[in-house]
């Protein structure tokens, strides 16, 4: 009975006493007395203890500890924490940790943290660039060529770089109105004199001199009398046909404007012609191939009557500007585009010369952008434009223009012929000048004597100097290709193209051509005078050497006609796609290829971090329940768990338990 007396004391000594190394105390069991010491103080028990005595031990051991037990309730858990951090560096994967505490010379370990953090600091460093690199967002286009692919041949547009007809010039002559250039010369004299000459309204006038083009001529003209004065489509186009791929075979369809306008063989129609008014070239004509004969397309050819005549009536080229190069040229523009979009003919155009015919090899192309944050294209873009009161396609650069031609609507008032019209009535021109266009209207040499005609004109011209000045305040808000509210679609097609020139026709052949069905219309016109009488001298048993008599000093023919050939050479499909430079998977990967190359970190180390951090959690909350904070501490070598006793007093604990037979005193 004594002996288990004393073994239960000497257990509620074991429970009771602190962690020897966090209380730098000790528990001793002597023979002859029990010893508690605690920072020097101590709780003694007699050394042969019988019933009373172990139980007066165990109250004295129990009073002592919690008297203490505010100073020494973290200090397990912490003796805890620290085990169970050593244990996680110990049998980490990650590469020199385990090297740190497993390191006997102070050297070696002091060399491993060196290196560690090193490691782990150019680990972070190279981190940072690849997360810089990635959130640039970069792409690349790497071509596709996809064989014997269905793709929409495109839509032609054709405008005459010489905007007036000879039939607009006549016009402009019977109604008294002046020439284009005579119109800006007499502009630029009046604002000279009211606005250069003096200091503070110097800036007017320079203002004006960048509106005195041609453009403003026809904002200055009445509305219908701008596209009268222009060339006609059945004047413009003497020639338009198109081939189709039908299986092995190939069909000729027309689209000349005679079948168009004339109703004749609906069956064989390629496709329509529609007009719209452009601010260089007035009358331009689009032509869209119907949508079921796109894929199969193989080539459109069509020739073009340019009507430069160069005679009495135009030999001062009326609507050349000195100072503006592009008025002087002669020839066509040609703009391919999407079929039904808006073309873009100031920044996509190819021009033609006169007298020859152009060969236009097409590559199709088929651009994929990616949405945001690599791209900005998106799924939600507009289906059509509204412009010239027709339904058009989306297209970025129409829209692009279709919104500054808005803005500058709902802020000055005004429209400008420079953009496509987004109404079709009851609107102002912002440069129109109708009180300049008339020859008895305004001209310095008449107003300068007239104070009521001078007062007028200039009301006119400060009247526009202030729709002038607020356009180009509108203007300037879109100096970047890019217009927000204009979305990229996500997938759209453009046409790489490739020319080769020759002469046409040959001389040697123009008679014959002109007694052809398409070409024999051009006799009805009045300059071709010399021609007619040689084909009826040739009609009249004339021999060719006389007909070519007739017409050796004459190039009508070859300074007014032109060819287009446009023709793709293969069903070849060109695809584009944007990809990412770098993409999440890849920036993913390069991320753990760094900490695997620098300090061994894989996600099986990820793991052991969670595992670590839930034992942790797990001695922090049975601290809190009150159940002991260090109740649980995982053994390094992965055994089982050991007990508080087991940690607290490994000397203790290894002693005999309760039920074990303890050493006599006496013995």
């Amino acid at each position: 009975m004594k002996r288990r007396s004393r073994q239960d004391a000497e257990l509620a000594v074991a429970i009771a006493a602190p962690d020897s190394a966090a209380m730098n105390s000790a528990v001793t069991l002597p023979l002859h007395k029990y010893t508690v010491q605690t920072n020097n103080r101590a709780v003694e028990a007699d050394a042969d203890p019988t019933d009373a005595d172990a139980d007066a031990a165990a109250s004295a051991v129990a009073s002592f500890g919690a008297a203490t037990a505010g100073q020494s309730d973290l200090a397990p858990v912490r003796s805890a924490l620290h085990r169970q951090f050593i244990c996680f560096c110990e049998n980490t994967t990650i590469r020199g940790i385990p090297r740190i505490i497993k390191s006997e010379s102070r050297r070696i370990r002091l060399l491993w943290i060196f290196f560690v953090v090193a490691l782990f600091v150019a680990c972070i460093l190279c981190l940072s660039f690849l997360t810089l690199q990635f959130i640039e967002y970069d792409v690349m286009h790497p071509p596709r060529v996809l064989k014997d692919y269905s793709s929409p041949f495109p839509s032609v547009t054709l405008c005459n770089m010489r905007p007036l007809s000879s039939e607009g010039r006549q016009q402009l002559r019977q109604q008294g109105w002046k020439y284009p250039r005579d119109f800006s010369e007499s502009l630029e004299l009046f604002a000279r004199n009211l606005y250069f000459y003096n200091e503070s309204t110097k800036y007017v006038y320079y203002n004006f001199s960048g509106s005195m083009g041609f453009p403003a001529y026809l904002e200055s003209l009445p509305r219908s009398a701008s596209r009268d004065i222009g060339h006609t489509l059945q004047d413009f186009i003497l020639d338009c046909r198109a081939v189709i791929r039908n299986g092995s075979a190939r069909n000729l369809k027309f689209c000349s404007p005679e079948y168009v306008w004339g109703g004749k063989g609906s069956d064989m129609f390629a496709g329509n012609f529609h007009a719209f008014l452009h601010g260089n070239y007035m009358n331009c004509y689009t032509l869209d191939l119907h949508e079921e004969l796109r894929d199969n397309t193989t080539m459109v050819e069509m020739a073009v009557y340019l009507d430069n005549e160069w005679n009495l009536d135009n030999f001062n080229c009326v609507d050349c500007y000195t100072m503006d190069i592009s008025t002087q040229l002669s020839g066509a523009v040609l703009t391919i585009h999407s079929g039904d979009t808006y073309p873009d003919v100031n920044h996509e155009a190819i021009h033609l010369k006169a007298g020859s015919l152009t060969e236009v090899k097409l590559k199709h192309v088929l651009n994929v952008q990616k949405q945001a944050p690599y791209g900005r294209c998106s799924q939600d873009t507009q289906r059509n434009l509204n412009l010239f009161g027709r339904e058009y396609k989306y297209s970025e650069d129409a829209c692009r223009q279709a919104t500054i031609q808005r803005d500058i609507l709902n802020t000055c008032g005004c429209q400008a012929i420079e953009y496509p019209l987004v109404r079709e009535s009851n609107f102002t021109y912002c440069t129109g000048l109708e009180e300049f266009l008339r020859s008895d209207g305004c001209n310095w040499a008449t107003a300068e004597n007239d104070q009521k005609r001078l007062a007028d004109c200039s009301a006119t011209l400060q009247k526009v100097y202030g729709y002038i000045r607020c356009k180009n305040d509108v203007i300037s808000k879109y100096s970047k290709d890019v217009v927000e509210s204009c979305t990229l679609p996500c997938s759209f097609y453009s046409y790489q193209t490739e020319r080769s020139t020759s002469d046409w026709p040959t001389r040697s052949f123009q008679l014959r051509l002109l007694n052809s069905r398409v070409y024999s219309r051009l006799l009805n016109r009045k300059e071709m005078k010399a021609y007619r009488k040689a084909i009826e001298k040739l009609n009249n048993n004339g021999s060719i050497q006389e007909a070519y008599e007739m017409l050796k000093h004459e190039n009508l023919l070859e300074r007014n006609l032109l060819s287009i050939q446009l023709i793709r050479p293969n069903f070849d499909l060109h695809k584009v796609e944007e990809k990412e430079v770098l993409s999440l998977t890849s920036f993913l990967s390069q991320i753990g290829g760094l900490f695997s190359i620098f300090v061994g970190l894989t996600m099986i180390s990820v793991v052991e971090l969670i595992d670590f951090f839930i034992h942790c959690y797990e001695i922090c909350t049975r601290q809190s329940r009150g159940v002991g904070g260090a109740s649980a501490v995982r053994r390094c070598d992965g055994a089982a768990s050991r007990s508080e006793a087991d940690v607290l007093l490994p000397a203790v604990a290894a002693g005999p338990r309760p039920h074990q037979k303890l050493p006599n005193a006496d013995s």
